[in-house]
């Protein structure tokens, strides 16, 4: 053989496991598409999805116009049919497939809640309430980056409505850092920019809220769900996956995007109907491995915990608000006295888990280790989701301070969400 290319060639001994490691890498991909395609949500998809309208597929391409270029003015004629579908459809549309958009595949998702549009929005886009705690099945921290033209109305959203003559249009940029999806148990921190749209159709009261992920993700950290109905979750802040053979994997969300529509049909009943418009794409090595059942069964997470909050009698937004202030303005040292609190409570309530079972998350939770992990926007976004979870009578793994329940009072919007915005997503989180 020629001396030259000598350097270029595999040892025998050694192609039995490049071979290995190259059918592993192709073969990892269809694994994860196929094993647990139910999830945690028992999700049920027709293989052969219906395609979604087109006069809806062109108003959903004018709302990320709209979102990605400031210049180009919001056109109601062009979004019509998308809120006529929306808001007058009563089949479930589970199996209505809207067109790949940013190289992934799209789910649609309707479901009602028993509250009205203001309760609504004074709930989840209120500048005092980061989104992470009306969503807690789906996000571990959240929050709006300074600047974002959002922070800077002079009033709430929901105070719009009783005048509500002409589209309030309004955006700004976010952090979000997922809980662990149901087929990985990997979690995701990310930028994306989002639009908020609220005007009335056909004497309805409608907010639309259209976001897309800026660039890919940072890369995954392996975590576990251990009660998604209690908001319990896990998170080691070791990279890869938690999956076994393939856990080494460097993961990314290359891209995700969505179209929210809130839309108040009775506002005495009180019912609102939420509808999501929702397209991921993620993998290793540029390989999208996402179904659509993955995003679906992410979805029916997050609305569960949405409705649970929104729908509660024993919370109110400005209580929340309360309870928050607390969390936000309470003194490191206090704080880091409830998170090793919580840790050592932690691996008392689920260090004989068979997800910690894993010597990896053995180590990380032992003697109440688990605070370590923790850097400082996670600790205070534990606590907040504790106070949460207190407020809604659910169990804790530490007692805050009581919050007393406010008077009614005429609701303004205040500056405390500048303290969320200042949060940025950090590695290791």
């Amino acid at each position: 053989m020629n001396n030259k290319y000598k350097a270029l060639s595999c040892p025998r001994g050694l192609l039995p496991l490049f071979a290995a490691l190259l059918a592993l890498c192709l073969f990892a991909p269809v694994a994860m598409a196929e094993d647990d395609p139910k999830g945690i949500m028992e999700v049920d998809l027709s293989p052969k999805p219906a395609p979604l309208d087109e006069t809806v597929e062109k108003g959903i391409s004018h709302l990320f116009k709209v979102l990605d270029d400031k210049t180009v003015p919001l056109s109601v004629a062009e979004i019509a049919p998308m809120l006529d579908f929306v808001i007058g459809v009563d089949a479930d549309p589970k199996d209505i497939e809207p067109a790949k958009r940013f190289n992934g595949r799209g789910i649609c998702l309707r479901r009602d809640v028993k509250t009205d549009l203001a309760h609504i929005l004074k709930y989840f886009y209120n500048p005092d309430i980061p989104n992470y705690l009306l969503c807690p099945a789906v996000l571990r921290m959240s929050g709006w980056h300074q600047g974002s033209e959002f922070l800077n109305r002079s009033s709430g959203l929901w105070e719009e409505l009783p005048n509500l003559d002409r589209p309030v249009i309004t955006r700004g940029r976010e952090f979000e850092v997922t809980t662990p999806d149901s087929f990985a148990e990997a979690y995701y921190g990310y930028n994306l920019n989002r639009l908020m749209i609220l005007l009335k159709h056909n004497g309805k009261n409608v907010l639309i809220s259209v976001s897309r992920q800026e660039d890919k993700s940072e890369v995954g950290r392996k975590g576990a769900i251990l009660d998604d109905r209690q908001w319990d979750y896990f998170y080691s802040g070791l990279e890869g996956l938690n999956r076994g053979m393939i856990g080494w994997m460097d993961t990314f969300t290359y891209a995700s995007g969505s179209v929210q529509v809130f839309a108040e049909q009775d506002a005495d009943a009180p019912r609102s109907t939420v509808f999501l418009f929702k397209w991921l794409r993620a993998g290793w090595a540029g390989m999208n491995v996402v179904q659509r059942s993955h995003i679906y069964d992410g979805t029916l997470r997050y609305v569960r915990s949405f409705s649970k909050v929104v729908e509660s009698k024993d919370l109110t937004p400005e209580f929340l608000v309360n309870g928050l202030k607390t969390v936000l303005n309470m003194p490191e040292s206090r704080m880091n006295t409830l998170i090793n609190e919580y840790a050592r409570n932690f691996e008392a309530r689920f260090k004989n888990d068979p997800k910690l079972q894993d010597s990896d998350y053995a180590k990380v939770i032992r003697d109440g280790g688990y605070a370590e992990v923790l850097d400082a926007n996670a600790r205070r976004s534990v606590l907040a989701l504790e106070k949460l979870k207190s407020m809604l009578g659910m169990e804790t793994l530490v007692t805050l301070d009581e919050t007393p329940r406010p008077q009614p009072v005429a609701e303004t919007a205040s500056p405390v969400g500048e303290q969320v915005a200042e949060r940025e997503v950090l590695p290791g989180s």
